[in-house]
């Protein structure tokens, strides 16, 4: 009981089925001992088992066995009678050792304890020994609670799996592919919860959009491979200068940029903005210029509103020559 709650505390989620194996194996060996473990995870989509196997008496860490077929003769009776284990289970015939590979070692008897989750069969362990096949109650009661910890382990990592899925799709459609930033629908999602923090709270929250002069001239002489990598390394600049945990930066379309800046007011955004010119203008070697506009929200204001506030700014900079700031007058904001 010990061991099974040494184990059990040891299969934290995120394991990978190697890591799973190896926990197993350091804590069944003395008392069990054997000659190899296995896992093998049943994919039912690849109609196959993936395969990961260890010694028992070995320092060596787990490996990958690849894949077997579904029908692999070791593995066959815990799909045919799935959540049954099977204790002691003879190889066949003197042949079959060749036919068990790519198993270790010559292990006379097998031990095969299904994995189920969520009442599905989700793998087996398999565990290879010399000792015949009668183990004993106390070691067939603890292989048993091995096994719920080793199925519960592999829910915990598929769970985990699926989150970052998730996590990740969720993140590619709110992401411009080309400069990393995330993308104009985004902007529309986060640009009124912002709005209403900072009116509900009275809070200063600014809003950048700029753009890069002279873009389609450098398109045109240069090709659209060149844009493109000059757009990506706009992309890393403005995701290294912006404050991580506080502001967001959009690709809005082209060579057009939108920065949201929560709780800055315009005077704090200028500097944060200029901070920005500068480094795009050494991380472009002048290629382009950089002309921005920013507003400060306003109560009452709509996210149109308050974008076409901030796209007329950078329209004013881009009539004054370009490559400039252009910074519209503070906002007048309630008091919290």
């Amino acid at each position: 009981m010990q061991a099974a709650a040494a184990i059990a505390s040891s299969l934290t989620a995120g394991l990978k089925p190697g890591d799973i194996l190896g926990v197993i194996r350091e804590r069944t060996r003395p008392i069990i001992g054997g000659d190899y473990w296995a896992l093998a995870r049943l994919d039912r989509e690849g109609r196959s088992w993936e395969l990961t196997t260890a010694r028992v008496q070995s320092d060596a860490g787990p490996e990958s066995g690849g894949r077997l077929p579904l029908d692999h003769p070791l593995l066959a009776p815990v799909l045919e009678f799935p959540g049954v284990p099977f204790f002691g289970q003879r190889i066949a015939s003197p042949g079959a050792s060749r036919r068990v590979r790519p198993f270790p070692g010559e292990a006379s008897f097998h031990t095969l304890l299904p994995l189920m989750t969520r009442g599905r069969l989700a793998g087996a362990l398999v565990l290879g020994h010399s000792m015949d096949g009668s183990l004993q109650q106390s070691d067939r009661d603890f292989l048993r609670l091995v096994a719920d910890q080793a199925a519960l382990a592999l829910e915990n990592t598929h769970l985990r799996q699926q989150v970052e899925l998730e996590r990740q799709l969720k993140r590619l459609m709110v992401t411009d592919d080309l400069t990393g930033l995330y993308n104009q629908r985004d902007l529309f999602e986060h640009l009124p919860v912002e709005m209403e923090r900072a009116n509900r709270s009275g809070s200063a929250c600014s809003l950048c959009l700029f753009d890069l002069d002279r873009f389609k001239e450098y398109n045109d002489t240069h090709g659209h491979l060149a844009g493109d990598r000059l757009l990506r390394t706009v992309g890393a600049v403005v995701s290294r200068t912006i404050r991580a945990r506080t502001d967001r930066a959009f690709r809005y379309g082209g060579d057009e940029f939108v920065l949201l800046l929560p709780h800055t007011s315009r005077a704090e955004a200028q500097v944060l903005v200029d901070r920005l010119r500068r480094a795009l203008s050494q991380a472009l070697a002048g290629a382009v210029g950089f002309s921005a506009g920013i507003a400060e929200y306003s109560p009452g204001m709509e996210s149109r509103e308050f974008i076409e506030a901030a796209d007329r700014l950078m329209y004013r900079a881009k009539r004054k020559g370009g490559n400039r700031l252009e910074p519209g007058s503070a906002q007048r904001r309630r008091s919290a």
